[in-house]
């Protein structure tokens, strides 16, 4: 089971957010499918980043709802929260 980060930039991105019940309920489904290493379901859409971004990966709760995220060692940590438009100025 990993240990889970909450970096400041998603600390602030999820103040900032004004999330559904049902996506929630998503984010929550899907990040302890990360800390307990389970497979994510596949509509979730996890694939690695490339440049700036390119030690991290990205899932979607919803169609423009992304988490930015990295696994280092045994920790998850929770990088970004937000749209495309929002995550990729």
């Amino acid at each position: 089971m990993l240990k889970l980060k909450r970096h400041k930039t998603f600390v602030k991105d999820m103040a900032k957010s004004n999330i559904s019940e049902q996506h929630y309920t998503k984010f929550i489904l899907y990040v302890s499918c990360l800390i307990k290493e389970e497979e994510l379901p596949k509509e979730a859409l996890d694939h690695p980043l490339q440049g700036e971004y390119c030690d991290f990966r990205e899932l979607h709760i919803s169609g423009d709802l992304l988490l930015i995220y990295r696994i280092i060692d045994d920790t998850l940590e929770l990088i970004r929260l937000g749209s495309h438009s929002q995550l990729f100025k």
